[in-house]
């Protein structure tokens, strides 16, 4: 399962909690010009000059989310990149397995 977390620039968390989302990304779709180069065994970290493109992947991956449990992952990841655009400083890291 993979985490996402929203830090400053000495790697410190920035939010409240790590979210955990239990769906799948699909690694290495061509499609998904950034999602892809998540790590499910590894960290990723997304900057804020990506999270327009992040975001405008992040609503095409709404469908992967089924369940009440997450859809609300989903919706909570979606919140840190809004943030992590919105501030200087601020990163998106994904942790894997």
């Amino acid at each position: 399962m993979i985490e996402a977390r929203l830090q400053n620039e000495s790697g410190r968390p920035a939010g409240s909690a790590d979210i955990r989302f239990p769906f799948s990304i699909p690694s290495a779709d061509p499609a998904f010009r950034l999602l892809c180069y998540i790590d499910p065994s590894g960290d990723t970290v997304f900057n804020r000059l990506q999270m327009e493109d992040f975001l405008l992947e992040w609503q095409k991956a709404r469908t992967w989310a089924r369940t009440p449990e997450e859809m609300e992952a989903w919706s909570g990841i979606e919140q840190l990149a809004r943030k992590c655009r919105e501030e200087v400083h601020l990163y998106l890291r994904f942790i894997g397995d």
